[in-house]
């Protein structure tokens, strides 16, 4: 991107009102919903006809163009290449691109949208699907947004309205979005992650209520991904140097258990890569949580451990020492999370994963994961998931192997 279509976007972001860029409010998001409807019905009324009728016009129909900016749609290097036009078109770029890439995968896949697509997310899985496949090349594409209409070898006016007259649009849609404001939802109901499937078989994560649970409260930022199962006891056999092994290759990761004989089963978010460590180690995202029965999470609260001093340099370093030592401590016989009085462990899982222990911590603030007054158990099958990232199925986060080892 040249530098000085970063300034140009600056600017404009500073002089001119910045919904230029981003709906900065419910009825500004509601008015560029209604104006991609108008425009989709302006250019490509077949298209829009096959859209309205299952609903990928609404409001939240539309999220995966007018809120996840074409993400879950296009690879990676393309949407990077929409957003340097992005950066000097601000949101005509959206409605240019979106409206053209529904209208060409709708051209594509032909009949079989009408035959088979009766739903939003099978409407956008086929659009992922074109622009996916070899059928799809992104120069010709953008071409084709941006190009004009032909009459004779003459150009005549362009395929897409110009910039003032989406913008006359908005501006007329914004009194229809107040009015309407409280009677669409503009957000789809939260989805379960999905999962990756590998050559090992997933279990404890298979159903969706139990994704469900987690997608609603990991960070914000890993809520749209996938799980791949990187360690099973079943199959990697229990041994906790085997489990450090497979955890290397990856920094965030979901560990869950059963208890054995039950249908019981509870886990921990790490936010660091799991390795022997007893010192402590981790952050605030660490939380901890039982799926089932009665799905709850519990997750860290910075400073829950302070402790008074009448030197802040002293208080500043206990706390830190202390908020440290509370969420992730392993060695060559356990791991664990969150410290509770007298040794115990918010969840901590033996040398050979076959038995575990859960306890009020003080950090995370969790009662008995399994059940009052039940502290100890047999632990039955644990897995290990890491995170794929949706846009171009690899993983979130890649451990350096050689980090540290000439430094």
């Amino acid at each position: 991107m040249q530098e000085s279509y970063a300034y140009a976007t600056i600017r404009q972001m500073v002089i001119d009102d910045s919904s230029y860029f981003l709906a900065i409010s419910r009825v500004q998001h509601l008015s560029w919903c209604k104006t991609f409807s108008d425009l989709m019905k302006r250019c490509f009324p077949q298209t829009a006809a096959v859209m309205e009728q299952i609903g990928a016009l609404k409001p939240s129909g539309l999220e995966p163009i007018l809120k996840r900016f074409l993400i879950p749609l296009l690879r990676r290097k393309h949407v990077l290449r929409v957003m340097d036009i992005y950066t000097g078109e601000g949101a005509h770029a959206l409605f240019r691109i979106g409206t053209t890439l529904c209208c060409l995968a709708h051209a594509h896949l032909g009949d079989t949208i009408r035959e088979c697509c009766d739903n939003v997310a099978l409407f956008w899985e086929g659009v992922r699907r074109f622009a996916h496949s070899k059928h799809f090349r992104f120069d010709i594409f953008l071409h084709q947004a941006y190009g004009v209409q032909k009459s004779f070898r003459i150009l005549t006016r362009p395929i897409f309205p110009r910039y003032d007259f989406v913008a006359r649009l908005i501006s007329n849609n914004e009194a229809w979005a107040e009015e309407n404001q409280s009677n669409l939802p503009i957000h789809k109901d939260k989805k379960a992650l999905g999962l990756r499937e590998g050559r090992l078989p997933i279990v404890l994560a298979k159903h969706s209520p139990e994704r469900l649970c987690l997608a609603e409260w990991l960070p914000p930022s890993l809520q749209s991904t996938r799980l791949e199962l990187i360690y099973s006891s079943s199959h990697h056999g229990r041994s906790i140097e085997m489990f450090y092994r497979c955890c290397s290759s990856a920094i965030h990761t979901v560990t869950i258990m059963e208890v054995l004989g039950t249908d019981k089963l509870v886990g921990m978010y790490a936010s660091q890569t799991w390795h022997n460590n007893p010192d402590g180690y981790g952050d605030g995202g660490c939380f901890l949580f039982r799926l089932n029965p009665n799905p709850e999470c519990f997750k860290y609260k910075v400073g829950a451990s302070r402790v008074g001093s009448f030197d802040n340099d002293e208080l500043e370093n206990i706390s830190r020492l202390d908020d440290a030592g509370q969420l992730m401590i392993s060695s060559g016989t356990f791991i664990s999370m969150g410290v509770g009085e007298g040794g115990a462990s918010g969840l901590r899982l033996n040398e050979d994963l076959t038995r575990g222990s859960t306890s009020k911590s003080i950090g995370f603030d969790n009662e008995e994961l399994i059940a009052e007054g039940q502290e100890v158990f047999e632990v039955g099958l644990v897995e290990v998931y890491r995170f794929i990232r949706e846009v171009d199925n690899k993983p979130v986060d890649k451990v350096d192997p050689w980090k540290g080892m000439f430094d």
